[in-house]
Parts: C-alpha cells; structure tokens; sequence
C-alpha cells in the first residue's frame, strides 16, 4: 500500500502585489510530518513551491497523483495559497461565481477552477484514501485589498478584475460564490462546520465561505493559520487523531491564537471518524 502526496505552496505570484509569507513553510512543515510520522517516504512526495506552480504544473501533477493510486493507497493533495472567484462561464452578469485555485501565473481568464478540480477528484478509484487540505480562501462576500508584504496578517485571497471594477465603479456584483468543491449545501455548512456528504475524498478548507484564510506571522516565521496550527495538533497527538478530532482540535488552536477562520471539514460518516491518513472506508 503506497503512500504518495503533492505539495503545493505558492508565495511569489507574478501578478504585482499578490505575493504571500508562509505558504512555501506550510509545504516544508507538512513534509515533516509525513515523512516523520506517517511513513512518507521523500521521493514520493512531490512538491511545486512558487514559479514552478504553474497551472499546467498543477494540474499535471494533480492528474498523476490522482491516476497513481489503487485501492489501499493513501493520498494527499495539500495547497497554500490564494484563492480567488470568478463570474462562472455560463453567467454573463455574474448570477454565480466558480472558485478557483491560484496558481503563479494565473490568468483570470483561464483559471484553475473548481469544475476541473471535481472532475478530476472524482476520477480516484475505489478504495484510495484521499484527503485533501485547502489553505486557502474562496470568500465572496467581500473585495478584500492587497495589503503591504510587512502586515502581519494577510488574506490568503485575491480580488478578481470584475471585483476591483464593481468596486472602482459602486456597481456591486450580482450573485454569490458557488459551491465550487465542497459539496455540502450551504444551508448544511451553516448548521455544522463538519459535513457529510458522499465524496471519495475527505476534504478540509481554510474557512467558511465568509470568511478569508490568514497568512500570517505566528511563531517567529510566517505561515498559513490552518496548516500550522494543523501540524502542531498533529505533533500533539503522535500521529494517532481521527479527522473529527483533529478538526475540532484545530479550531480550538485557531480560537485560542485570535484567528477568526473555522476550518471545515467533509467528508463520509465512516472516513471522518478513522484516523487521518488512515485506511479508507
């Protein structure tokens, strides 16, 4: 039974002022841990740190995580990042919006959207333990600025062009943020910040739709809040923490450190209450 997994971190964006911290110490941090407690071994580990984080890299490396596991496999696909929400492309006054990843050389026009990113999950066969970690932020609900590289903390969140024109021009924009991957109704993450649904992978995301992910100063270097304070309940467990656990034990981490995200976590009954990384249900 293997155990493979991509880790994507991208602090230097080549749009002027997107660049973020922490995102490059979320993958080393990460890496550490599996390697050390979960029997990864480094050669099956692949990471896309910064300008190699293109889109087509992405997504190549997406696919060829995805194709390479068989039944008993464990996998793990972890991004930070920004995320970011663009009009969808069957709305021309923007009734929906789709999320989409942000890799370096993201060109708004041809995104890295969560259709794609669905489609592609959903090819993982039967039996792969997959589990999915989005250090990143999908929030609508505001247009948020790009703030000074020395902040302390940043969202982990870029403006769309059609966002900074609604904004420029007091013509807000119709609609609201789709789904996107999550596959939970909204009125289903509104009562729970924990969802069952019926997806191959157990998924967990930065924050609730209206809210944004931090990058942000903790410790001593910069990092993103949810992998950090993930990597430290991880450490305090020995390894041995189911994902119901571990979810909540990270959002008591974040509370107690002034973060206001509430990660959330989804999944089926029986891959939530297993061990993280364990053997899928």
């Amino acid at each position: 039974m293997a155990k493979r997994a991509l880790l994507i971190g991208i602090n230097r964006y080549r749009i002027p002022g997107a660049d973020l911290r922490g995102c490059v110490n979320d993958v080393k941090n990460l890496q550490g841990v599996l390697t050390a407690m979960y029997g990864f071994a480094k050669a099956d580990i692949t990471t896309l740190l910064d300008y190699d984080a293109t889109k087509k890299n992405m997504q190549a490396a997406m696919r060829a995580l995805i194709a390479s596991g068989k039944k008993g496999d464990t996998l793990l696909l972890h991004y930070s990042g920004h995320g970011a929400n663009v009009p969808d492309a069957n709305g021309d006054e923007a009734d929906k919006r789709d999320e989409i990843l942000c890799p370096t050389d993201l060109d708004w026009k041809s995104p890295l959207t969560d259709d794609w990113l669905r489609a592609t999950i959903d090819k993982v066969k039967p039996g792969v333990n997959l589990t999915i970690v989005m250090d990143c932020c999908h929030s609508g609900s505001n247009t948020r600025a790009i703030l000074p590289p020395d902040a302390k903390t940043m969202p982990r969140y870029l403006p769309n062009p059609w966002d900074i024109m609604a904004a420029e021009s007091g013509r807000k924009l119709k609609g609201k943020v789709a789904k996107g991957m999550r596959s939970a109704a909204a009125t289903q993450r509104r009562r729970s910040n924990v969802a069952i649904v019926e997806i191959p992978e157990v998924l967990v995301t930065g924050c609730r739709d209206t809210q944004t992910s931090a990058d942000a100063f903790i410790a001593g270097s910069y990092n993103g809040a949810l992998t950090y304070h993930l990597v430290a309940a991880l450490k305090a467990a020995k390894g041995k923490i189911t994902y119901r656990a571990l979810h909540a034990d990270v959002i008591a981490r974040l509370g107690k450190s002034k973060f206001d995200q509430v990660p959330q976590l989804e999944g089926r009954k029986a891959n939530l209450d297993r061990l993280f990384l364990g053997t899928s249900a």
